[in-house]
C-alpha cells in the first residue's frame, strides 16, 4: 500500500527533501503504474508505515491531503484529507520515494498548482523548483546559510526541476485541470534563482505590464560566465545574478545582511572589475532601493535605457498593478 501525497503536501514534503538532502537533491523512482489501486485512504494505515515515511510526515502540514481511486475512498479527519484521482496517472506526474510514500513530480505540482495559484504565485513555485533554494528553513546549527532576505530558506541546493523539463511536460499534458494556468505560467519559470530575492527582482523587472511589472526582457539566472582575471594570467568563473547576453548587463542585488562589512565590500568591488574589464555592465541594487518603490522605478527605467528598450505609453492603472505585484513579491521580505 502507498500513500499518494496531493501536489499541496507533495510541495511540502519535496521543500523538506531538497532541504536536507543537499547534493543528493529529491531522490526517487517515477512511478510507473497506471491506477492508484493501491492507495492508502486512512490515517490507521498511515500509521503502519515505517520509521522514515512517518518522520518525512512529521514535516507534512495536518491533515495530510492523499489522493484515492474512488469516491468510496473518500476520508475527511483532521489528520488525513483524501481526494477523488480517478484518470490514469500521467507518466511522470508522481515519485516513488519508497517507504510506502509517493509524491507528485515537481513539474506535476507545478500543473495542479495551476487549479489553485494565482498567475504570479505559480510562477515563484516555478522559479523556486527550477531554482538552488527551498522554502524550507533548517535548523541554524546547519551548515546552510540562512539569510534574512530568505525567510526561512535553505540555498545552494540542486534544482528540483529544469525549466525546460517544465515546459515541455505541461505542454504534452491535456485536459488536467490547471493546465492552462500552468502553461501561461511556465513561459516566465527560468533555471538558476538562487534566492527568493532573486526571483521577486526578475519578477518586478520582467513580469508583463498587465500584472504590475516593466516588461523587460527575459535575462540568464546565475550562468556560467568563464572570464579572464585582470591581470591577464588566468580564467575565473562568475555566476552573475540577473544576466542579459548580448548588452552584457549584470543585475547583482545586494543585500545589506550578506554585503555589509569590509570584506564584503572589497569582495564586491573586486568582483566588478574582473566583470567590468571583461566587458559586462554591473549594475548593483541594494536592498533601499529595491523596497523604495521609486527608486526601484528610476532603477528599471535606467536598465530599460540601457537594453536599448523604448518606454512606451504607460497604462493608467499599470501604478496600481505595480503596487499589488510588490506586495505579493515583498510583503513577505521586509
Amino acid at each position: 500500500m502507498k500513500l499518494y501525497l496531493n501536489h499541496e503536501s507533495s510541495l511540502e514534503l519535496i521543500r523538506y527533501l531538497r532541504s536536507v538532502n543537499g547534493e543528493d537533491g529529491l531522490e526517487g523512482d517515477i512511478c510507473r503504474k497506471r491506477l492508484m489501486n493501491d492507495a492508502i485512504k486512512t490515517m490507521r494505515s498511515v500509521s503502519e508505515l515505517d520509521t522514515t515515511a512517518y518522520f518525512w510526515l512529521e514535516h507534512v502540514s495536518r491533515p495530510i491531503h492523499a489522493f484515492v481511486p474512488e469516491q468510496g475512498m473518500v476520508t475527511t479527519t483532521k489528520q488525513l484529507v483524501t481526494h477523488v484521482f480517478s484518470q490514469r496517472i500521467p507518466y511522470g506526474a508522481f515519485l516513488d520515494l519508497g517507504h510506502g510514500i509517493c509524491v507528485c513530480t515537481p513539474q506535476y505540482v507545478f500543473l495542479r498548482m495551476g487549479r489553485s495559484c494565482d498567475f504570479v504565485e505559480l510562477v515563484k513555485i516555478g522559479l523556486e523548483l527550477c531554482g538552488t533554494y527551498s522554502g524550507w528553513k533548517l535548523p541554524s546549527a546547519t551548515r546552510r546559510s540562512q539569510r534574512a532576505d530568505g525567510q526561512g530558506c535553505t540555498f545552494n541546493i540542486p534544482q528540483a526541476l529544469q525549466a525546460r523539463r517544465l515546459y515541455q511536460f505541461v505542454e504534452r499534458i491535456a485536459g488536467h485541470d490547471g493546465v492552462v494556468g500552468a502553461r501561461q505560467a511556465a513561459r516566465f519559470v527560468l533555471d538558476g534563482s538562487a534566492s527568493p530575492m532573486e526571483t521577486a527582482v526578475y519578477l518586478l523587472l520582467c513580469l508583463p505590464k498587465r500584472v504590475g511589472g516593466y516588461g523587460l526582457p527575459k535575462p540568464q539566472l546565475n550562468p556560467k560566465l568563464t572570464i579572464t582575471n585582470p591581470s591577464g594570467t588566468e580564467t575565473i568563473e562568475r555566476y552573475p545574478d540577473l544576466f542579459w547576453e548580448g548588452p552584457n548587463i549584470d543585475v547583482e542585488y545586494n543585500s545589506d545582511e550578506e554585503h555589509s562589512g569590509e570584506w564584503s565590500r572589497y569582495r564586491d568591488s573586486r568582483r566588478e572589475v574582473e566583470l567590468t574589464v571583461a566587458d559586462v555592465r554591473v549594475l548593483p541594487l541594494t536592498r533601499n532601493q529595491l523596497m523604495d518603490t521609486d527608486g526601484f522605478d528610476e532603477f528599471a527605467n535606467g536598465l530599460r535605457r540601457m537594453l536599448g528598450i523604448q518606454k512606451r505609453r504607460e497604462d493608467p492603472r499599470w501604478r496600481q498593478h505595480r503596487d499589488d505585484l510588490r506586495r505579493n513579491l515583498l510583503g513577505g521580505l521586509q
